[in-house]
């Protein structure tokens, strides 16, 4: 591969991966708990990454206040995101009974389908993508809704009192039928039992349905959303 799967880069300020195992796009994002990287830091990056072949650089969806160093490099804007939170007080009533249970590893071919049918192909995720939502944080709960054959599923995590609804797919053809709503108060029953004060989620800024999803769960928008950069390498930067 071009570049290594997990690479702690420009004095460990920035972490980079392979982009779904391709050898030609990574994803960079600053590391969490360290100091935020500089525009000079950024390039170093980019400088290397473009000696080992890599045509294109992602970033993970930033807050504002991480957008300066990346824009001042070069990166452009690739997509805004909804970001939303929920307090945990007053949590949704389950809607008409949805069967929810643990996903299993066997699982895995049908989830991966539906969230190819739930995601244009930029946020639809492979296996590796899979696993790594299931362990971005210390705790994490997997379930699928069944109704014969798997119609949707949703990945929570919680880190220390702070939850996240990390991924959340319906099978598009099983759309208005509850499913959603049910992963969704799944996620945050789940989040108040096992001690978390906040959930976040966040959504593509076109992305209606899941923003109306959200809103009818109790979540509110935040103040500012997160945004996605690119940055093509070989182009003249600053």
């Amino acid at each position: 591969m071009a570049a290594d799967d997990r690479w702690w880069g420009a004095r460990a300020h920035l972490q980079v991966a392979a982009w779904r195992g391709s050898d030609h796009t990574v994803l960079m994002s600053p590391v969490p708990d360290r100091p935020a990287p500089g525009p000079a830091d950024i390039l170093r990056e980019l400088d290397r990454l473009a000696s080992l072949g890599v045509e294109r650089v992602l970033t993970g969806a930033l807050h504002q206040g991480e957008l300066s160093p990346f824009l001042a490099a070069g990166f452009v804007e690739h997509e805004r995101l909804h970001l939303l939170r929920h307090d945990l007080g007053g949590l949704p009533a389950p809607p008409a009974p949805v069967k929810l249970r643990r996903a299993w590893r066997r699982d895995q071919p049908e989830i991966l389908t539906i969230d190819e049918r739930a995601f244009d192909s930029f946020w639809a995720l492979d296996r590796r993508g899979l696993d790594d939502a299931v362990r971005a944080t210390p705790a994490s709960r997997f379930r699928v809704a069944v109704d014969g054959a798997i119609t949707g599923y949703a990945i929570t995590g919680r880190a220390a009192d702070r939850g996240y609804l990390q991924r959340l797919a319906v099978d598009p053809q099983r759309h208005r039928e509850g499913i959603g709503a049910a992963l969704v108060a799944d996620c945050l029953r789940w989040l108040r039992r096992s001690g978390a004060r906040v959930a976040v989620v966040n959504t593509q800024e076109r992305n209606g349905g899941a923003l109306a999803l959200y809103l009818a769960t109790g979540f509110v928008l935040e103040p500012h959303g997160l945004t996605v950069l690119s940055h093509p390498l070989g182009s003249a930067r600053p």
